[in-house]
């Protein structure tokens, strides 16, 4: 005698899926503990291999950032003198919006036109530009004290060449240097070598 077997019924809601199938068989429904560990550890190992080289590559930036800075602002100071045909200043900056008499330009520089030549700041002198402390410098020496450089009323460096050697914070020295020529123009490069 031959019945007719019907096919068992296949249940159709997940949760009734899940009744059926035998008791040693589980649905994935994620990660395991070790899984997570696992991923952990080597999201860790590179994090410990790229940090070094991300903090170097920050420390260039804010390096670059000042030293761009630093030599729009001379140039700025350079266009201006010939520009309105008076002297212009360029001078780190001390208490009070005063020129500073140390050589460091790290703590931030004002640009100035000196209306009565004497190379200081005086009332009525307007402001063309200022820079506060510059983030992640350690120093900006300048081989001359104090700080300061004057454009000619034609645009060329009133005194001497001048170099500022800048170190970035972490440096054991400079790794930069800017040399401003007797015509006014500012040229980045590397510092000179201590013998």
């Amino acid at each position: 005698m031959r019945q007719d077997l019907e096919p068992p019924a296949v249940p159709t809601h997940p949760a009734a899926a899940m009744s059926e199938r035998p008791s040693h068989q589980r649905a994935a429904r994620g990660i395991t503990l070790i899984e997570l560990m696992v991923a952990i550890a080597v999201l860790a190992v590179l994090l410990a291999v790229g940090m070094p080289s991300f903090a170097a590559l920050v420390r260039q930036w804010r390096q670059d950032s000042a030293v761009d800075a630093f030599v729009g602002d001379l140039r700025l100071a350079r266009s201006t003198a010939t520009r309105t045909s008076r002297p212009v200043v360029v001078c780190a900056i001390g208490s009070a919006g005063r020129c500073s008499t140390g050589a460091d330009w790290a703590s931030g520089w004002l640009v100035f036109s000196d209306l009565n030549g004497d190379g200081e700041r005086d009332a009525g002198e307007p402001v063309i530009a200022q820079r506060g402390a510059q983030t992640g410098i350690a120093a900006m020496r300048d081989k001359a004290s104090p700080a300061k450089l004057s454009f000619r009323s034609n645009g060329t460096l009133s005194g001497t060449t001048d170099t500022v050697s800048v170190q970035p914070q972490g440096a054991d020295g400079p790794t930069q240097a800017i040399t401003i020529n007797l015509l006014g123009r500012a040229r980045v490069g590397q510092p000179e070598a201590k013998p």
